[in-house]
């Protein structure tokens, strides 16, 4: 789900949606990634059958027919490992066992009927009947764990002696922990016992899966009876990054004027610098009321207006179709770089505006009052990589606020004619820049050669695993 294009204000109804909620229904994409489900720019492993049943074939482009994902659900849901190998011992009994009397194979053949007429009858009779309830943050940071408290009430006396909780149909980015779900003993009708459960979150995005299942393998453990409970649950997840402690940023000719009555309406003033006399067009609400009686002349009060640096960080989105994976891991880390110039402004008194243009045009500002953190956050989670050069719908809504913007932040994952042409057209617009460049192979035209009066930095996949702490 996207974030629509958004300009915040002093008005809090301008700050960006909470974009999360009920699952949408997935469309056909003909297996191929769509924005939102999770599957943007991921690896080929991610496309292969999953082996968790705990996933979502309808991610995979496998299994397109109703018919054969019903199979490989009934396989993976209601088959355990054990009853698979009985499966083929059964069929093999059978199938020599009808054909000839002279090896007696049809001798085990009623043994293994009624074994699996029993597993049937005991299915159905100790299926799962609970109260199910699940509590999670909605917020997490790319590699962690989002931890699940589940509230479970046993509802039915003829029960099994345990059963195991599992996510229903997980996206591929997240991953169970543990593999096989949660083991829990049941307690008599009536009580309530807990248990926790993990979700690994391996992509950022906004992630959503249909509920829980409550299983039961008993009372041989060759088929398990469960019951869904479906309930649409969600999270975004947040680009991984590392906080900075310091970045240098080089200051443009401009100030943004206009100080705290910009940044914010909530409890601050003007700092007060003292009393003098009235002049033709002051206001009068300024009128210092105990001077003026005293005085017996109009005296007002004088403020000293305050001024903040605006940084404007501008993401690159620019990855080709058919890239190679090295590219579209760039993009990513450029996404977290971007995240944590963000983060270091949003720490500081800066104004921010964060840019970035896929198949959607992000532009939010924020600083102080203004928008949280999360809010860049959430937008970072859910931009995309865009497969044309970004520049011509990114410089239009750039150009509309670089008369405010003191310096701009440029995350680019090259270095080419197009970005060089776009830095020179800021830097003649007077604002300071400072370009990095987030790639490992060569660039297409050499970063030290060029025209600026800071160093490019090149940030590789080996400096940003070690963690940068200053840019």
């Amino acid at each position: 789900m996207a974030i629509p294009r958004d300009k915040a204000s002093n008005n809090p109804s301008a700050a960006a949606p909470d974009p999360l909620g009920a699952a949408p229904k997935a469309p056909d994409t003909g297996g191929k990634a769509s924005p939102g489900d999770g599957r943007k720019g991921r690896k080929s492993n991610f496309y292969w059958p999953p082996s968790s049943r705990a996933k979502d074939i309808t991610y995979y482009p496998y299994f397109k027919g109703a018919i054969s994902r019903w199979g490989w659900r009934f396989l993976h849901y209601r088959m355990t490992p054990a009853s698979r190998w009985l499966l083929c011992l059964t069929i093999v009994y059978t199938l020599f066992g009808s054909n000839s009397l002279e090896v007696q194979l049809y001798v085990p053949f009623p043994y293994l009927f009624w074994l699996w007429m029993v597993a049937i009858v005991g299915a159905h009779l100790y299926r799962p009947r609970i109260a199910l309830t699940a509590h999670h943050t909605d917020r997490i940071c790319t590699g962690e764990t989002l931890p699940i408290d589940l509230q479970v009430q046993q509802l039915r006396s003829l029960a099994a002696a345990e059963i195991t909780l599992i996510p229903h149909r997980l996206p591929p980015a997240l991953d169970l922990v543990p593999d096989e779900g949660a083991l829990l003993q049941l307690p008599e009708k009536g009580q309530t016992v807990r248990v926790r459960l993990g979700l690994r979150c391996t992509q950022r995005g906004i992630h959503h899966w249909k509920g829980f299942r409550a299983e039961t393998d008993f009372p041989f453990g060759l088929l398990r009876s469960y019951r869904v409970y479906e309930k649409a649950h969600s999270v975004m997840v947040y680009p991984r990054f590392t906080r900075l402690a310091r970045l240098r940023i080089p200051s443009g000719r401009r100030y943004q004027p206009g100080g705290v009555a910009l940044a914010s309406n909530l409890g601050e003033s003007f700092e007060y610098i003292g009393n003098r006399e009235y002049r033709e067009g002051d206001n009068i609400r300024d009128i210092d009321w105990r001077a003026t009686a005293r005085l017996n002349l109009p005296i007002v009060r004088e403020y000293r207006e305050e001024y903040f640096l605006r940084v404007g960080v501008i993401l690159d989105t620019y990855v080709p179709k058919r890239a190679p994976e090295a590219e579209r891991d760039n993009f990513e880390r450029a996404v977290s770089v971007s995240a944590a110039v963000s983060d270091f402004m949003a720490r500081s008194d800066y104004l921010v505006d964060i840019f970035a243009a896929g198949p959607n045009l992000y532009h939010l500002t924020a600083g102080r009052s203004l928008a949280y953190l999360d809010q860049i956050l959430e937008i970072l989670a859910c931009v995309e990589s865009n497969p044309e050069e970004p520049f011509a719908v990114l410089e239009p809504e750039l150009m509309e606020s670089l008369a405010q913007i003191t310096t701009v932040v440029c995350v680019f994952l090259d270095w080419n004619e197009a970005r060089r042409d776009f830095v020179q057209k800021l830097r003649r617009e007077g604002a300071g820049l400072k370009v990095i460049l987030v790639r490992d192979a060569p660039c297409t035209l050499p970063p030290e050669d060029a025209d600026l009066p800071d160093e490019i930095v090149v940030l590789s996949k080996e400096a940003f695993e070690a963690g940068i702490e200053e840019i």
